[in-house]
């Protein structure tokens, strides 16, 4: 009888640790704006989580999100939701990095929730993310500041992070054009904004590359896509000027 209690109690204890495992796994980072400040953060899971005492960490700065000034939503982030804060910890355009955490425990990969770093690798925290298993070690985002998290909340690592475009900055900014999309034979990519050279890479949601090319703006560039998967995918255009990614629809 004894040990049946034991076990029950046992079980109970392994089911909550996975439950707000789970729940912690929800939150990411989604958009960081280095020359504000602002970090804004989404809850991709199915339920509320108060984020009130969760953390960012620049090394060697850090902040408790209670503690700072929030311009959008609410720290109780429920299902799908996201907030914006305005953190103080010293975030530079061209090089910093960023992590957030549930614990200020800042070297546990079990606190860790979500990492990025730009402008170089080797920042202090990386090697915590990636013993998290979320981020390659000796990578970092090379497009421009502020970032934007593109992924479906599953899915890590430099691949996933691109240029944020405000409704009014996207036909301002935007260095490529693809039509039609969704496609399921032919993808046209253009080229514009005075890009006259870039290389483009297409990625599947593994974060897999599947195709590499150079493109100019003289003749753009078609692609047979009629034996791809259907699905999405993720074109990655590097120019001189900018780096930036958008997504494409397989039928």
């Amino acid at each position: 009888m004894k040990n049946n209690y034991t076990f029950k109690l046992l079980l109970t204890f392994i089911l909550t640790v996975s439950m707000l495992t789970l729940s912690n796994a929800q939150i990411r980072l989604k958009i960081v704006n280095p020359s504000t400040g602002a970090v804004t953060i989404h809850n991709y899971g199915s339920s509320t989580v108060n984020i009130g005492t969760y953390w960012l960490c620049n090394f060697p700065s850090y902040d408790q999100l209670n503690t700072l000034t929030v311009t959008q939503g609410s720290l109780n982030l429920v299902a799908g939701a996201e907030v914006t804060v305005i953190s103080t910890v010293n975030l530079t355009v061209a090089d910093s990095e960023l992590g957030l955490y549930n614990s200020s425990t800042f070297g546990s990969s079990t606190a860790m929730q979500d990492y990025l770093q730009w402008g170089s690798a080797g920042h202090q925290r990386e090697v915590v993310a990636v013993n998290k298993g979320i981020w390659v070690a000796g990578t970092f985002v090379s497009a421009a500041a502020p970032f934007e998290y593109i992924g479906n909340g599953a899915q890590n690592g430099v691949t996933f992070w691109s240029t944020f475009l405000s409704v009014e900055d996207y036909e301002r900014e935007n260095s490529f054009f693809m039509h039609p999309n969704p496609s399921n034979s032919m993808l046209n990519i253009e080229l514009r904004n005075g890009i006259t050279n870039a290389n483009l890479e297409v990625y599947n949601l593994l974060g897999k590359q599947i195709l590499t090319r150079d493109i100019n703006s003289e003749n753009g560039l078609q692609l047979n896509i009629s034996n791809w998967d259907s699905g999405m995918y993720l074109v990655k255009i590097t120019s001189d000027k900018r780096v930036e990614t958008k997504r494409v629809i397989k039928q």
